[in-house]
């Protein structure tokens, strides 16, 4: 049953991580069919796979720790992350002649409140195949403790994902959150402190989703449905006219909803007067600044103010909204008074209403049109719809009975890459992290953007 956020609840419980083999064995055996049938992915392609069966040997020899940097372009990234351990990996043993002692696994880090969207068998699921929950609004001590307790003494390395969410863009990596670097400098710390010789590792691996060019069909369908939504009369789109039309829509979209908020709200800038001059301004930049208009709604509604990146911002906005409908200053809801739970809901549905803008903020934040423009094939502009419909769904979710965008639309099958870069060593580094507090700054601030540049480097352009 989904949780009412629009009234107060009692505070998120938070579930440890305790592995049950038997739920992981079955998990696994259905990981491929879950891949196919509900993933759509009728191809797996798998690259330099032999670098993690290297580092899962030293791992189980007790040669190194490490880390597992994934790529987070879609929610259904941890099952290729499931599937290159249970089944990439063995099989790359084997032709490799290296015996494994067991089939390889991670722990693995998500945040708390999946299960308020996928539902509540995630907390009891989740921990029972090693998952560590944590809050992304703010400091979360002791889920950081059991991740450093993980690295260093677990059974099996930790897998995060430094984007932190999904960002929709299997060809384009996302700015990283620094919190996997500095866990691997702590957890390298940690392993020097207690004059072990593991070496600390961080693997990026690349996950890449790409659609064929059957979809085409549906991508000019998909275009001409939402223009249709939007009350643009359109003639029939063409190869040639394609890109112009989905610049135009999005184009469309920013100053529709750019003149709702400067209406409604009166904190967005006026466009420009001219229709023309609108378009041939960079889309790009106009998104970003809907965005920041947007979260600065929910900001002063929380009394936040702006600080970080966008994504830091939505990060932030959630977790306020978290603290006024999950309510850990009440021990027992049942116990308030009528007043006083009236009052609690209240805050709760203000706090949902104003995360309502978050939500469309942050699908906002990543669509860009320079991402289809550079390389046009039918895999981006696939993501770049669907990160539109994102918004479209979210504005409309309220009439979710009448909506063109209550279900999201399906573009056929898709192919599964998972890549593995070279090992990064943060050992290497641990004596100059630890000289002086701007060396551990920026040791932290470069190893980030080193595992950046590795997963950049695994992706593959799609085919046009």
């Amino acid at each position: 049953m989904a949780v009412d956020l629009t009234r107060v609840q009692p505070p998120l419980k938070v579930h440890p991580p305790k592995i049950n083999q038997f739920i992981l064995k079955i998990i696994r055996i259905l990981t491929p069919f879950w891949l196919r049938w509900q993933c759509g992915i009728n191809q797996i392609e798998t690259r330099y796979i032999d670098r993690l069966v290297d580092a899962t040997k030293k791992f189980q020899d007790g040669k190194v720790r490490y880390m597992l940097a994934f790529r987070h372009p879609t929610t259904d990234d941890p099952f290729g992350m499931l599937y290159l351990l249970t089944y990439a990996v063995p099989e790359q043993a084997r032709k490799m002649g290296v015996k494994l002692t067991q089939t390889p696994h991670s722990g693995f880090v998500y945040d708390r409140g999946i299960s308020l969207w996928a539902g509540d068998y995630i907390n009891w699921l989740f921990p029972a195949l090693g998952g560590i929950s944590i809050f992304r609004g703010k400091l979360d001590r002791p889920a950081l403790t059991l991740m450093r307790k993980q690295i260093t003494q677990g059974d099996a390395p930790l897998s995060m994902a430094p984007e932190g969410g999904t960002n929709g863009k299997s060809e384009m990596v996302a700015e990283l959150e620094p919190g996997i670097a500095q866990i691997g400098f702590w957890a390298a710390e940690d392993l020097a402190k207690e004059g072990r010789a593991e070496e600390m590792l961080i693997i990026p691996v690349g996950i890449q989703y790409e659609y064929s060019s059957a979809a085409w069909g549906k991508i000019d369908e998909v275009i001409t449905t939402i223009e249709k939504e939007c009350e643009m009369d359109k003639p029939d789109i063409t190869a040639t006219n394609r890109y112009q039309r989905l610049n135009e829509l999005g184009s469309h979209l920013v100053q529709w909803v750019g003149e709702y908020y400067r209406t409604f709200y009166g904190n967005y800038p006026a466009t420009s007067s001219s229709k023309e001059e609108n378009t041939n301004l960079d889309l790009s930049s106009r998104l970003q600044s809907l965005a920041d208009h947007i979260l600065s709604v929910a900001e002063m509604n929380f009394g936040i103010k702006p600080k970080g990146s966008l994504i830091d911002r939505c990060r932030r906005l959630e977790q306020a909204g978290w603290d006024r409908i999950f309510r850990n200053d009440i021990e027992n809801l049942e116990k308030l008074s009528a007043i006083e739970h009236g009052f609690a809901d209240q805050l709760a549905l203000e706090a949902s209403y104003s995360n309502w803008h978050m939500r469309i903020a942050e699908s906002i934040i990543g669509v860009t049109n320079d991402y289809v423009k550079q390389h046009p094939s039918p895999s981006r502009y696939i993501e770049v719809l669907k990160l539109m419909w994102s918004v479209l769904q979210r504005i409309t979710e309220r009439n979710e009975s009448s909506s063109a965008f209550k279900e999201s639309p399906n573009f056929g099958d898709r192919k599964l890459t998972l890549s593995v870069a070279e090992p990064i060593s943060v050992s290497q580094h641990l004596t100059t992290y630890q000289s002086s507090r701007a060396a551990a700054k920026e040791c932290t601030r470069k190893l980030t953007e080193d595992i950046h540049n590795a997963m950049q480097a695994l992706v593959i352009p799609s085919m046009m």
